[in-house]
Formats: C-alpha cells, sequence, structure tokens
C-alpha cells in the first residue's frame, strides 16, 4: 500500500536523526528515477558478465534479479533513502582503507535498522528494507540517484568535493519522501590516472573492470590461488587495494574533508594501516584467526585466504627472515595451494638475494 508521508516524516528531523547517528550525508530518490536507471545498469551488468569479468563471485549473477528490481524485496517501495559514512585512515598500509575500522557491514546495519524503527515510530504504516553492500541491491547506482556522486572510471563513485572513501548503504520504504535535487555532476573526462596506475590492468575499460585482475578481488573474495604471473604486483597488499583511489585528482587534498564520524570505522578501532608479515604466516588454525580478526573485515578472506596472501607478500618483500616461517607453512598446512604459495614466496626471496 503507497502511503504519502510528506507531513508525517518531517525532512529537519530526518535530516536531525541522520546525522546524529554519525552519517557523512544522504540523499533520497523516487522508486520512479530509479527505475531508469536500474534498467540502464542491468544491460550493462548483463554484459559485463558476459565477458567473464566476474570470475567466480557467481551470487552476483546469481541476485540480478533482485538487484535490479527493488520491488521484490519491497513491494510497494517508493523511496530509497541512501546514506554516506567516510571510512579508513590517510595513511598507505597494507590493508585496504575500508578494512581497516570494524566490520562496516555490522556496524551501518546496525544504525539503519535504528533509523527503520525511528520512521515506524512515527507512522506504524511505513515499512522499509535495509541493504548494507551485502544484500541484492546496487548501492553505487542508488547513490548516484540519490546525488551522492558520480560513477568514476575506476568504477567507484565519487563525491566531486571530497572524494570516493565511503560507505554506502540503503533504505527502501513505502513512504513517499521528496526526493533530493540533484546537482550537476562533474567527470573524469580525459583523466587516466587509475587506469594506467593499476599494476594488473585490471580496469580494462572506462567504469569497467576485469575481477581476475583486480587485486581486490584476487586478496579478498577469490577462494582460489593467486596467479603466479599476477603475484609479484601485488606488492605488499595484504588485504585488499586502494591504488586507483589513491591517484584520483578527486581525492587529492581533500583529508580534512573526508572526516569519519562514526568511531567504528576509524582506524584504531580494528587493525590499523597494516598487519603483520610474521603474525599472519604464525597463524596456525581456525580458532587463532577467530580470536584475533572476529568482528573486522579481514574475515572475508577466511584464514586461508589471508595466509595465502601473507605468502605472495612475503615473497615480494624480499625478507629472508620470514623464510622459517614460510617452511613451517609448507610442514604445518595439508592445503596445496598453501603449500605452493610458500614454495613459491621462499623460492622468489632466494632468487632476489642471489
Amino acid at each position: 500500500m503507497l502511503y504519502n508521508h510528506f507531513m508525517v516524516i518531517n525532512s529537519a528531523k530526518l535530516r536531525a536523526f541522520v546525522e546524529g547517528q554519525g552519517w557523512s550525508g544522504f540523499g533520497i530518490a523516487s522508486i520512479s528515477e530509479v527505475e531508469v536507471a536500474l534498467k540502464v545498469h542491468e544491460g550493462i551488468f548483463e554484459g559485463w558478465l558476459e565477458q567473464g569479468f566476474q570470475a567466480d563471485m557467481a551470487y552476483l549473477e546469481a541476485m540480478k534479479n533482485d538487484r535490479y528490481h527493488p520491488e521484490n524485496k519491497l513491494p510497494d517501495v517508493q523511496s530509497v533513502i541512501v546514506l554516506q559514512a567516510w571510512y579508513g585512515s590517510v595513511g598507505q598500509g597494507n590493508v585496504a582503507r575500508y578494512a581497516r575500522g570494524k566490520d562496516y557491514h555490522k556496524v551501518l546495519k546496525k544504525k539503519l535498522l535504528a533509523l527503520s524503527d525511528w520512521m515506524k515510530k512515527q507512522d506504524a504504516e511505513i515499512d522499509t528494507y535495509v541493504s548494507v553492500d551485502s544484500g541484492p541491491t546496487v548501492d553505487r547506482v542508488l547513490a548516484e540517484v540519490a546525488g551522492l556522486g558520480f560513477f568514476g572510471k575506476n568504477t567507484n563513485l565519487i563525491d566531486p568535493s571530497k572524494g570516493s572513501y565511503f560507505f554506502i548503504a540503503t533504505l527502501m520504504t513505502n513512504a513517499e519522501l521528496p526526493a533530493t535535487e540533484r546537482l550537476r555532476m562533474p567527470s573524469c573526462g580525459d583523466c587516466r590516472k587509475c587506469t594506467t596506475a593499476c599494476p594488473t590492468g585490471a580496469i580494462v575499460a572506462p567504469r569497467v573492470i576485469d575481477a581476475r585482475r583486480c587485486i581486490a578481488y584476487l586478496t579478498i573474495e577469490s577462494k582460489e590461488g593467486i596467479p603466479v604471473e599476477l603475484r609479484p604486483m601485488i606488492g605488499d597488499r595484504l588485504f585488499g587495494c586502494d591504488i586507483c583511489q589513491e591517484v584520483c585528482p578527486f581525492n587529492e587534498g581533500r583529508v580534512e574533508k573526508q572526516e569519519i564520524r562514526i568511531k567504528e570505522l576509524k582506524a584504531e578501532s580494528g587493525v590499523g594501516e597494516n598487519l603483520d608479515l610474521a603474525e599472519i604466516l604464525a597463524i596456525e588454525n581456525d580458532e587463532q584467526f577467530l580470536e584475533r580478526f572476529a568482528g573486522l573485515p579481514i574475515m572475508r578472506a577466511k584464514r586461508r585466504g589471508l595466509l595465502r596472501n601473507a605468502c605472495v607478500v612475503a615473497g615480494n618483500s624480499g625478507d629472508k627472515s620470514l623464510i622459517p616461517l614460510l617452511e613451517n607453512v609448507m610442514k604445518r598446512e595439508t592445503d596445496n595451494m598453501l603449500k605452493e604459495h610458500a614454495q613459491w614466496a621462499i623460492k622468489t626471496i632466494e632468487n632476489r638475494a642471489t
């Protein structure tokens, strides 16, 4: 059932509640605008799938129908509130900025649910559906329609005045809310900094990424071994990659504007900028891994994935002091993939020393 809640949910009160939760900003899009954008992006997504650029992320195709048809999750959806939260820290490190604090899925979903409850208290007829990255919603498309930014050539959504280091969270509702005025957005123009800076050549065309070559995919999502030819290009990136954002002109000189207002997302609330390779290589079982990383984004890779990554980074480091730890990995682990990565690392370090 459609409800018109222009008078029930006061815009000023909504803004005050959102800001009080610590969000960096938000926008509202009408479902009619959203549907137009989703239709366009659905065609783009299908072409991307046909190229095999999704690698082994089969869940993306499995969720396709729900991703581009929000009415499947909320039949009478009328508006989408899209929220923005800055993350990470300013320094470079071997952990991607987004993963340095607490698990953002849990932190932000808790806030979304609180926002949902607040809205329902304004009117019991209001219904909602919330999502933080993991649900079947195309968050960046919704954020673009809500006026939070534009798609960069690196596929990130870019806020032209602040940059791209932010999470996106969405709340669909059957309340008909006044849409945010959409401002004219800039574009990347002739800039190709992200394309040329990507060490693996994963940005194969403007706004098109081949996940099979993307360091973020290889070190987080992939459950397989990292291709030998790509290992040297991983460098010291233990978990994720920020290169295409670090070189982006829209992120230059914007540190003061990228204020992290939610403390759980700050680096000091999680693992920080860097993880110690020796510590990772010494984690012997899943229990130790869980004890160290519970509640943190690092859990996504699981012990197997993080240990695989550590072997590659150790090899690239050329640090001979890590060889005993790598030898222990070969002796300790029964997983042939991990054994091979440890062996590769040892040989790489030894070859560099000669």
